[in-house]
C-alpha cells in the first residue's frame, strides 16, 4: 500500500480531532454521572451493592474511553513525526480502508490479531 497523501492525511486529521472532541466530551459526561450516582447511604444494602456494580460498569467504560482517547492522540502524533499509516510493528503501510474505519489503527490488520493475541513482543 501507498503512503497516504497530504489530502488524505488531512481528511484522517480532521477524523481524528473529530473523535478527540467526542471522546472528551462523552468522558466529561460520564464522569459527571458516576460522581452524581454516588451513594448517599440512604438506600438498603441491595441498593448500595446495585449501585456500587453501576458505579464499577460506568469506571470500566470510562477507562475504556480513555484508552481510545490516548490512541487517537498518538495517531495525531505518528502524523507529526511522518509515519501515520505505517504499521508500527512490520513498517508496512497499512491499507486506505482500514483507515477510514479505524483512524487511529497502530498496526496493519495482521500484526494487529497479533498484538491481540499477545504475540508481539512490543505493544
Amino acid at each position: 500500500m501507498p503512503k497516504p497523501t497530504k489530502a488524505k492525511l488531512n481528511k484522517y486529521r480532521s477524523s481524528l480531532l473529530h473523535s478527540m472532541q467526542q471522546l472528551g466530551a462523552k468522558m466529561e459526561h460520564m464522569e459527571e454521572s458516576v460522581l452524581r450516582a454516588e451513594p448517599d447511604g440512604g438506600g438498603d444494602q441491595g441498593d448500595e451493592m446495585n449501585s456500587e456494580g453501576n458505579r464499577e460498569f460506568q469506571l470500566g467504560l470510562i477507562e475504556n474511553e480513555d484508552v481510545m482517547l490516548a490512541d487517537v492522540r498518538d495517531a495525531l502524533d505518528r502524523m507529526l513525526r511522518g509515519v501515520y499509516g505505517k504499521c508500527g510493528n512490520c513498517a508496512v503501510w497499512v491499507p486506505e480502508r482500514r483507515l477510514m474505519v479505524v483512524p487511529y489503527a497502530r498496526y496493519c490488520v495482521e500484526c494487529q490479531t497479533k498484538s491481540e493475541a499477545g504475540e508481539l513482543s512490543q505493544d
